[in-house]
C-alpha cells in the first residue's frame, strides 16, 4: 500500500510542472504552410487586380445609340437610331483589329413632294483601334476606319441625290472608353465617331459626314 502511494505521489509530481509550462507557452500558432495555396488565411489584398485577369483575344461587340448626317444627304433627313456589331482581335495589350456591320435608320425632313418616309444607311468596316489601359479596368482607346456604305430605297435620288443607293467608299475615325467589369469576359462603354461618306453629297456637292454616339457591350471569348 505504502508503495503504489509512493508511485502515484511521483506520477503527479512529474505531470503538473509539464502542465504548467504549457499553460505559460500559450495556445501553439501554425505557421502557413509555403508549400500550398492557403486560400482561407490569405489576406484580401494578397491578390492584386490586373488586366492579366481577364480574357483576350476575339471579341464580339455591339452599339446602340443615334447618327445624325451634317451636310450632303444631312440636309433632307433627320438624326436616327443607330446599331453596330463588330467582331474583332487583340493582337496585344494596345493593338486591336475588326471587322463590322452596322446601320441607321432616318426619316426623311424635306418639302413634299414626295411624301415624308424613311431610309437606311448600310456600311461595312475594317478598323484599326489603338488602346491605352489607363487601370486594371478603365481603358481608353481610339479606331480608324475604312469600308463602303450604300443607302437603301429609291427615295434620296427623287431628291436629286443620284449616287446614294451606289456603294461607296466611307472613312473615318471614332473614340471610346472601355469599363471592365468583375467578370473576365464583358466589359461595357461609351463611343462616338465620324466618318465621312463621298456617295451621300449634297446636291451642292456638300460633303455628308455622318456622327454617331451611343453606347456598346463587349464579350471577350
Amino acid at each position: 500500500m505504502r508503495s503504489a502511494l509512493l508511485v502515484a505521489l511521483v506520477f503527479v509530481a512529474s505531470v503538473l510542472p509539464g502542465a504548467a509550462v504549457a499553460q505559460e507557452v500559450g495556445p501553439v500558432q501554425e505557421e502557413p504552410d509555403p508549400t500550398r495555396l492557403d486560400v482561407e488565411r490569405l489576406p484580401p489584398e494578397a491578390i492584386e487586380l490586373t488586366r492579366d485577369l481577364y480574357s483576350h483575344g476575339f471579341y464580339l461587340e455591339t452599339y446602340v445609340g443615334t447618327r445624325t448626317f451634317v451636310g450632303g444627304v444631312g440636309d433632307l433627313s433627320k438624326t436616327g437610331a443607330f446599331t453596330h456589331i463588330g467582331l474583332g482581335y487583340e493582337l496585344t495589350s494596345w493593338l486591336l483589329l475588326g471587322l463590322a456591320a452596322e446601320g441607321s435608320i432616318h426619316a426623311t425632313n424635306a418639302p413634299s413632294p414626295p411624301s415624308p418616309t424613311v431610309f437606311e444607311i448600310i456600311d461595312f468596316l475594317a478598323e484599326v483601334r489603338l488602346q491605352i489601359n489607363a487601370s486594371a479596368r478603365a481603358a481608353l482607346w481610339l479606331g480608324g476606319e475604312f469600308g463602303v456604305a450604300f443607302a437603301t430605297g429609291n427615295v434620296l435620288r427623287t431628291y436629286g441625290l443620284q449616287d446614294a443607293q451606289n456603294v461607296g467608299i466611307v472613312y473615318g475615325g471614332q473614340a471610346g472608353f472601355d469599363w471592365h467589369l468583375r467578370n473576365r469576359h464583358h466589359s461595357f462603354g461609351l463611343v462616338g465617331g465620324a466618318r465621312v461618306f463621298p456617295n451621300l453629297r449634297g446636291i451642292d456637292g456638300s460633303v455628308a459626314i455622318g456622327v454617331h454616339a451611343g453606347l456598346y457591350l463587349r464579350y471577350v471569348f
